[in-house]
């Protein structure tokens, strides 16, 4: 999936600067102690606003789950990377961005249960923070991550800091086996990718899975033609459309099923 050519992507952060970057963060200490607060880094990542965070902590709050009981294990995802950080008024200082882990991490509870001895496929994967946070609070069988191989690299360097109640696997597109999942996640990738690419990830992961949880935009050049929140639903017709939160789009949502 990364190309050294810039006219075929085959995803929004498939563009040379993002892989590029996630790849030198992940040999260089320099980079890495820092890679949080880059400006390349922040256009795909870490660009959440204190405001956005304050909508993600309030969805949280709202929530059946409890994981807020588990706050300061969570806020170790801060250690590394040097993100920015705010105080919120009852958990104290932390990302904007883990908090929106934290808020994903209290939908799957709510919405699935317990997911201890899972098997969860995670397709596109940032630098591992909500793999983080959800192998913190669950008791996961295995966590395979899924994204380029720079981008890879990153998480596993970041995840490397941290002892993980799980077996982590690190599987680019064309790596993956087609196992059958208990939960996929995708957390706006599935959905920011080009359609041929979408398929292999439909064949091998999303169609065979137990349960999924796709957070869903539609931000893509019309070039990438890619698949519409009514195709998946034709594909997966036990889909629930949620409503999300902190958006910047009134078509973004959450797909589960």
């Amino acid at each position: 999936m990364y190309h050294e050519n810039k006219s075929f992507q085959t995803s929004l952060t498939d563009n040379l600067d993002y892989p590029e970057f996630c790849l030198k963060a992940s040999l260089d200490y320099s980079i890495f102690k820092d890679f949080r607060q880059n400006e390349i880094y922040n256009i795909a990542l870490e660009h959440d606003s204190f405001e956005q965070g304050l909508e993600y902590l309030e969805a949280t709050q709202k929530s059946k789950s409890n994981v807020l009981s588990n706050i300061n294990e969570f806020r170790k995802n801060d250690l590394i990377g040097n993100p920015r950080v705010f105080d919120y008024e009852g958990i104290g200082t932390i990302a904007p961005p883990t908090l929106r882990y934290i808020k994903i991490l209290s939908d799957l509870e709510s919405e699935f249960g317990t997911l201890d001895n899972f098997n969860i496929c995670e397709i596109g994967v940032g630098y591992g923070g909500l793999c983080r946070i959800i192998t913190s609070y669950f008791n996961i069988k295995t966590y395979t991550l899924v994204d380029l191989k720079p981008v890879l690299q990153l998480a596993q360097r970041y995840l490397d800091h941290y002892p993980l109640n799980t077996t982590v696997v690190y599987k680019t597109m064309n790596e993956l086996l087609g196992n059958s999942y208990d939960l996929v996640i995708s957390n706006y990738a599935l959905t920011e990718i080009r359609r041929e690419i979408q398929q292999v990830y439909l064949e091998k992961v999303v169609l065979p899975a137990q349960r999924g949880y796709i957070t869903y935009n539609e931000i893509n050049p019309k070039e990438f033609n890619s698949y519409t929140k009514e195709e998946f639903i034709a594909l997966i017709p036990q889909i629930k459309i949620k409503e999300e939160v902190a958006i910047l789009d009134p078509r973004d949502c959450t797909l589960v099923w």
